[in-house]
């Protein structure tokens, strides 16, 4: 259903009923012309641009009072907590109204922006792609989300970063210059492919069922540039892998038509992948690295961190987590890596997902991890008071009777720092 965003009767039934009585007793009393200032409460990427067409189609044409936005920063720039990203001007009738609306088209794209363009900066010789969509509570939050890891990797790409290149949905799809979503396989294909064999007869303890739905999947998408295959079903992420390339890399297999092939690891954190425990993977990283101890492991996995960025973690938890623990860690990523190279299967990409926030994606960076794609939705703020915009009025403006305008710049005690510059001093 289209949704006409200039209609009094849809702006009038999603803001807040405080901001709906301001305007009545403002109509009543005499219209003035103010100047909001509108910022975030973290840091974040400038990705308002969504929000500013809402406004511009939203604010009344039949408004007296004109709407004006001035910008500060660019789309696409990086800027600190409280900093003001725009002001804008207009009746304070027409704009009580629309301040809710604004405010939810900022915080979410904006900090998914800053998520983003601090992933790709930690593994700028990784591909991203979006996988957000599951976990949003709709359209409007995954394209909100999805604008803004876009607009930050386009800011991590202008830093050297390979950046996000795809979306999984085709309705976020554009935003990152592609026509249809991107991905392959979930879990259920391997599934079904199981059901399958042991429908048929066959024993899935013998033969690959990862393998069976690569061939499945290969055959009805024959044309596919890259396959991307999903080992962790069976718990079997080494064996499967070795099986499946040595199908596709055969005579008779994709790779002998040109075709890519890439494993995505996805072992959850409730066992190690094949092959390791603790202390093989303390062992697989002390090789890596070339250190002599856990901790110095460690020490290296969070170079360049300040205490509150470790977002409430303690080291321990970091090792358990990224470094010798289960699920998608650093060893898995570098053992699984040495079994397809040992193997001759050099040419296969690895792609990582399972929780690859801003943190993770920094300790894989520092310990150099052979990450080729990252899929992810841990772009999304991880806490919802991070998006928060908020937006503050800074100036008053009442008629001052001879087609002139009488100023006053107020705002509420502690929030001084909003107040408009001289025009001369403005960027």
């Amino acid at each position: 259903m289209t949704q006409d965003v200039a209609d009094p009767a849809f702006v009038a039934q999603r803001t807040d009923a405080y901001f709906a009585k301001t305007a009545e007793i403002v109509q009543s009393l005499g219209d003035v012309r103010v100047t909001y200032a509108v910022f975030l409460r973290s840091d974040a990427v400038a990705a308002i641009d969504p929000a500013i067409e809402f406004l511009t189609a939203a604010y009344p044409k039949s408004a007296e009072i004109p709407l004006d936005i001035v910008r500060t920063v660019t789309e696409g720039a990086v800027l600190a907590s409280g900093k003001p990203m725009l002001y804008v001007t207009g009746s304070l009738v027409a704009l009580s109204t629309l301040e809710t609306l604004l405010l939810q088209r900022i915080g979410f794209a904006s900090v998914s922006a800053f998520n983003a363009f601090s992933m790709c900066r930690a593994l700028p010789e990784a591909e991203f792609l979006a996988m957000e969509a599951r976990h949003t509570s709709g359209d409007d939050m995954h394209l909100a989300c999805s604008y803004g890891a876009a607009v930050g990797s386009r800011t991590a790409r202008l830093m050297g970063a390979k950046g996000f290149v795809g979306t999984s949905t085709d309705i976020a799809a554009p935003l990152f210059g592609t026509a249809h979503g991107l991905g392959t396989m979930p879990h259920a294909l391997i599934g079904y492919a199981k059901a399958r064999m042991l429908a048929a007869g066959r024993d899935p303890a013998r033969e690959s069922a990862t393998l069976e739905a690569a061939k499945l999947y290969a055959a009805q998408f024959p044309d596919e540039r890259r396959y991307t295959v999903l080992n962790d079903y069976d718990g079997r992420e080494i064996s499967d892998a070795l099986a499946v390339c040595r199908w596709f890399y055969g005579p008779d297999g994709p790779g002998a038509r040109g075709r890519e092939l890439a494993f995505r690891l996805d072992t959850h954190g409730g066992r190690h992948l094949e092959g390791l425990d603790w202390d093989e993977s303390v062992r697989t990283l002390l090789k890596w690295t070339h250190r002599h101890t856990p901790g110095e492991v460690a020490k290296l996995a969070l170079a360049g961190f300040d205490l509150d960025e470790l977002d409430g973690m303690s080291s321990d938890e970091v090792r358990d987590k990224f470094l010798f623990g289960t699920g998608v860690t650093a060893a898995a990523v570098i053992a699984f890596r040495k079994a397809l190279d040992d193997a001759g299967f050099k040419a296969a990409k690895i792609v990582a997902s399972s929780g690859f926030d801003t943190l993770k994606c920094r300790v894989f960076g520092n310990m150099a991890v052979p990450v080729d794609v990252v899929g992810t939705g841990s772009f999304l703020p991880s806490r919802l008071s991070r998006t928060y915009a908020t937006a503050d009025i800074v100036r008053y403006e009442l008629p001052d009777g001879a087609g002139g305008w009488r100023s006053f710049d107020l705002v509420k005690v502690g929030r001084e720092y909003l107040k408009l510059l001289p025009k001369e001093a403005r960027p």
